[in-house]
């Protein structure tokens, strides 16, 4: 059933494909055209287009608050002793639990988009990771009761906030030289612009 369903999918996906580009190949040409004429209608929707609108100020009600830090261990470490022998119990059961069970119980997460080789692996992998990780639990339940100082050095190395957004700043910024370079050379471009597209949209419809 999956099979027929793949055959019939494909080529349907196939024709779509052809057909959006055969669209917006007749937009672009339209587009062309009344460049290429000089059509103040035309260069206005281009002006119109050009504009920058930040989807940050606009998001940033809904996004501010899960991009601030909260820190939850002053309410936490209230009760130490519970919090760092919860820790240590749920880790040690975890690790109980997963000795009782092969690695291969992992490899049905894989297996839809890995080879068999490759799921056995990373199903493999997965079971050490989780060992390691409520070893390293273990190991952090029992500073929290026996060496709070050390673990609040630690936290104070590892408790930073760092902020990526200078880093992906020049993501948010615009870049219109190009569409200055159409704006100032309208004949040009609207010319080049049309037989691109005219060639698209018949190549497309040949294959179509």
């Amino acid at each position: 059933m999956n099979h027929l369903i793949g055959q019939v999918s494909y080529p349907v996906f196939v024709s779509g494909v052809f057909v959006f580009f055969i669209l917006a190949s007749i937009f672009s040409f339209i587009v062309g055209i009344g460049l290429a004429t000089r059509n103040a209608a035309m260069l206005r929707f281009f002006n119109f287009m050009n504009k920058s609108y930040s989807t940050r100020r606009i998001t940033r009600p809904l996004i501010k608050p899960l991009t601030e830090p909260h820190f939850v261990e002053p309410t936490l470490l209230k009760h130490p002793r519970m919090l760092g022998g919860g820790i240590v119990l749920g880790a040690i059961a975890s690790i109980v639990l997963l000795k009782q069970v092969d690695a291969i119980v992992f490899e049905p997460m894989y297996s839809g988009s890995f080879t068999k080789e490759a799921a056995e692996i990373l199903s493999g992998y997965t079971h050490s990771f989780l060992l390691v990780g409520n070893a390293l639990c273990i190991l952090v339940g029992m500073m929290l009761l026996f060496f709070p100082k050390v673990l609040s050095t630690i936290e104070s190395y590892t408790d930073k906030w760092y902020s990526l957004r200078k880093q992906t700043r020049p993501l948010h910024e615009s870049y219109i030289e190009v569409d200055k370079w159409v704006l100032a050379h309208p004949t040009v471009s609207g010319v080049t612009l049309s037989l691109l597209s005219l060639g698209l949209g018949i190549s497309m419809y040949v294959r179509l």
